[in-house]
């Protein structure tokens, strides 16, 4: 088909499936009317939760507490309302003017629709309690929705006529191969840098603040105040850590957070007897000498599968670790005794190969990456007989997770510890900046794919669980004062029913199916390795959702907690009284449709590539695509109706 009528399909798609929803929700949003809305106030919740409105109704708030006093914090409509349970007249404040006196009314009045340009098309406001009234406090919060829904319409309406354009073009269009751009050398172009990374004291510089700074956190969680949006152990881990490992470390790194994590070091020091030299045995100083008794790790215990049950444990009390520091504080002393002991025992770095639950979230997302390393001329390293970069030498020490360098081909094995710089005869290890899509992706086994589709379940149950505007789906993960452990079991089956065979079943039938379509030959187990990677794009868009919906919010809690860690009153930074103001709220729902909506997008086009691979043949590419490329729409319709709709 000729070029100009696949871009008329294309244009009058988009136009169909974009404008017809975006036209509905216009014609059909009622006239503004005057309502009035009754809140009820009770610990870790509101009634109403959800509440949706037409843009320019006049809404007459009032409202009630069925125990202690909480608030209504609007900030999109710059009011925060205290309740008290000793009189029905409540106090407004101005969120963005601490210092102003409040007045005192029976009802707040609001119309409906956000002022601006940009505004105009904001249809969701979360509203929050900005009053302690318990160790969960801070997950209270619910929903002003506002028709028309453009946020909703509009993106619903992208999704499908994206999904159908792509399949027009991909039908009847040319295909173009991804280009294999060139990679970038970077210590090559920077000599600087090519020095800093054969620095031996590098390493222990950038890791020692960090180790620092986890004992802060355990001394926090431990010892400071048991308000988790005041303790630093909660709003440094959850809210920033995770966040930047999410949007800057991974994406741009793949594991580069490895190569500074504080958790393994001290076990590593402790495992070498040195924490910057090279301890070499006095006969050979192509062997490193190291403490401990040096085993080697079980080959029946190798693979992600124990890191990946770790991370479901941890995951599965996500609400609580959250909202209760001494959790928090307590998780990373097991992890960091675990590392120093599995140091004295195993070689290397076992710790952050097989346990770490961290190093599962990391490698399940490194392929994303644009950093790694690997050999600037890989016949240099076929002639090389020492292979100091596996075995070490009296320059550096051997590779902590067990890699040969020329032998680097994904993200997912290497930490980017740095040693191989050090140790290489011959300069021949470099840093690159990966472009373009780069080799497709060779998962090992069948526990690298259930880690990825587990990663994926667990981004979709934080979300629906933390950040849910119902009071109910809060309070059956929250096992740090309402412990009610026959529904929090039944949570914990579903969760774990769904990540470990529902999720994976679905994944391994849509395979079938598009194995049927393609009469392909290629193997069950084969073939699922190589179609797991389609979802990793959408996978961490997911997570990246999450957290933005985690940080923003919070950011000035964590100002707070750095210049008060313990909570004890201290004012470092002469942030600890700042009043709580958050990120744009208003803009936070776009962020998280448009992120998912991205990874939607370059899953669909790394699916069709994988299958492309497989099949040599685009018709049959397509055929094979479409069962997992309908479920792949199916997840992100889902998640975007929830952050959009609910």
């Amino acid at each position: 088909m000729k070029k100009w009528k696949i871009n008329l399909f294309i244009a009058l798609c988009f136009l169909t499936f974009t404008g017809s929803p975006v036209l509905i929700e216009y014609l059909t949003t009622p006239e503004p009317v005057t309502r009035n809305i009754h809140i009820e106030h009770f610990r870790y919740g509101m009634d109403p939760s959800i509440i949706r409105v037409n843009r320019g109704d006049k809404i007459n708030f009032t409202f009630s507490t069925l125990d202690t006093g909480h608030s209504f914090f609007l900030q999109d409509y710059g009011i925060d309302v205290k309740v008290s349970p000793a009189s029905e007249r409540v106090k407004v404040y101005d969120p963005f003017n601490a210092t102003e006196d409040p007045y005192t009314t029976e009802s707040v009045k609001i119309t409906a629709g956000l002022n601006g340009t940009l505004k105009q098309f904001v249809s969701l406001s979360r509203f929050r309690c900005h009053v302690y009234c318990g160790k969960m406090h801070g997950f209270e919060q619910g929903d002003l929705i506002v028709r028309p829904n453009w946020l909703f319409s509009g993106s619903i309406g992208f999704i499908f006529a994206f999904f159908f354009s792509w399949y027009i073009r991909m039908r009847w269009g040319e295909l173009k191969e991804p280009k294999q751009l060139k990679k970038i050398e970077l210590n090559k172009k920077n000599g600087i840098l090519n020095k800093l990374l054969k620095w031996r004291p590098l390493p222990f510089i950038l890791t020692v603040p960090l180790i620092a700074v986890f004992f802060i956190l355990i001394l926090a969680g431990l010892f400071g105040t048991k308000v988790g949006g005041r303790n630093i152990a909660v709003m440094l881990t959850w809210a920033t850590w995770m966040f930047a490992l999410t949007v800057l470390f991974v994406p741009v790194g793949a594991r580069l957070w490895c190569s500074i994590c504080p958790i393994p070091s001290l076990g590593e020091y402790l495992q070498r007897g040195a924490t910057i030299g090279v301890r070499t045995e006095k006969n050979d100083k192509n062997r490193n000498r190291y403490f401990g008794f040096g085993q080697k790790w079980p080959d029946k215990l190798k693979g992600p599968w124990i890191r990946i049950f770790l991370f479901l444990i941890i995951g599965s009390f996500s609400a609580s670790l959250a909202g209760q520091p001494r959790w928090t504080a307590t998780v990373f002393v097991i992890l960091i005794s675990t590392a120093i002991i599995m140091s004295l025992i195993w070689k290397n770095r076992s710790f952050c190969i097989y346990i770490c639950p961290v190093s599962t979230f990391i490698s399940t997302y490194s392929p994303i990456g644009r950093i790694n390393i690997g050999a600037r001329d890989s016949s240099i390293c076929k002639d090389c007989k020492e292979k100091s970069c596996l075995n070490g030498n009296e320059k550096g020490w051997a590779c902590p997770y067990g890699l040969l360098v020329p032998a680097i081909n994904r993200n997912m094995d290497c930490g980017l510890c740095g040693e191989c710089f050090k140790s290489c005869n011959y300069d021949n290890v470099s840093v690159f900046f990966r472009r373009g899509e780069g080799k497709g992706l060779k998962l090992k086994n069948y526990g690298e794919v259930w880690q990825i589709l587990i990663m994926m379940t667990l981004a979709m149950a934080y979300s629906l669980t933390l950040h849910s505007p119902w009071s109910k789906v809060r309070d059956i993960v929250n096992m740090v004062d309402k412990a009610d452990w026959n529904s929090f079991g039944m949570y914990i089956f579903s969760l774990w029913m769904t990540a470990l065979v529902i999720i994976p079943g679905i994944f391994l039938l849509l395979n079938k199916l598009g194995k049927v379509l393609t009469k392909t030959d290629i193997k069950k187990s084969d073939l699922a390795k190589r179609t797991a990677p389609v979802f990793i794009p959408l996978g961490i868009s997911l997570w990246a959702s999450f957290f933005i919906g985690m940080f923003m919010p919070n950011f000035t809690y964590i100002l707070m907690t750095l210049s008060d860690p313990f909570g004890w009153g201290w004012d470092l930074l002469g942030t600890a009284g700042k009043p709580w103001i958050q990120i744009l709220p208003w803009i936070i729902p776009w962020l998280q449709v448009i992120i998912i909506t991205t990874g939607f997008i370059f899953s669909l086009k790394k699916g069709f590539l994988i299958w492309h691979s497989i099949t040599g043949v685009k018709r049959d590419a397509i055929k094979g695509f479409l069962p997992q490329s309908i479920f792949v729409l199916m997840i992100t319709l889902f998640m975007v109706t929830y952050f959009s709709y609910f």
